[in-house]
């Protein structure tokens, strides 16, 4: 097996889940801590061509519907609140979306996927029945699960999200029996998502994924993403623990 097997389509995963949603407005920092709740604005939007596929169905070939389908079994109010919240109160957060809008994150997403190891993994995946079409392009792939939303009406209670991370919001926001369910069909009909599920949460890619986080290829990208705000091993963690549902 491929020693980075998944490692590079975890953080492109991961980087997706981050930006389920996509911030419209411009960076500004909160000048004071507000004591009202973020309410969802009415001018969300989806994201033009986004699936309304039902998500309690298993998916075929196409990963970017799976993902899209995982990430309606968040109630869209609710999600809404989270990325609003956390882009008001959330420094970190506001960061990473600020980075996201920069010629430079597409830079280094370009010097992941042109490594050798991504092409090497793609390869490996295909070799293991995945149909890696919608893996190709890493900023593809988080286009294919943001949501775009405009900023909030009012302000947002910040104490609501003190001492949390988005992703550990998103984590207790997504209905684990609804996910686990997705998961199981999947895997009952053999689908495409279910080959890639299972090799992302195998023991062998467990192991794999520790002892490579630090090899010399991944140092340098992942230490740019990190200082803009993109914790790939916490975010590594939130959707190995989404897909062990």
């Amino acid at each position: 097996m491929f020693q980075l097997r998944g490692l590079l389509f975890q953080c492109c995963l991961a980087l997706g889940m981050l930006v389920l949603c996509h911030q419209s407005w411009a960076d500004q920092r909160v000048e004071k801590e507000p004591t009202t709740t973020c309410k969802p604005t009415t001018t969300t939007t989806c994201k033009p061509g986004a699936t309304t596929a039902d998500p309690g169905k298993g998916g075929g070939k196409d990963l970017c519907e799976d993902f899209q389908n995982l990430r309606a079994t968040i109630d869209r109010a609710t999600l809404v609140t989270i990325i609003q919240t956390h882009y008001e109160c959330d420094s970190k957060f506001r960061r990473a979306m600020s980075y996201y809008n920069t010629t430079r994150f597409h830079e280094v997403a370009q010097m992941l996927q042109q490594s050798t190891a991504y092409r090497s993994l793609l390869q490996e995946l295909q070799d293991d029945g995945v149909d890696t079409s919608d893996l190709e392009n890493i900023v593809d792939i988080i286009a294919c699960i943001i949501l775009p939303v405009a900023k909030a009406d009012n302000d947002c209670d910040c104490r609501a999200v003190r001492g949390h991370s988005f992703m550990s919001d998103i984590l207790l926001a997504m209905p684990k029996q609804k996910v686990h369910d997705y998961l199981s069909l999947a895997r009952s009909e053999k689908s495409n998502f279910a080959l890639l599920a299972n090799t992302l949460t195998s023991p062998e890619f467990q192991e794999r994924l520790r002892a490579n986080m630090v090899k010399r290829d991944m140092v340098r990208p992942l230490r740019i993403l990190r200082r803009n705000g993109w914790d790939i091993p916490e975010l590594l963690r939130g959707v190995l623990t989404i897909l062990s549902w």
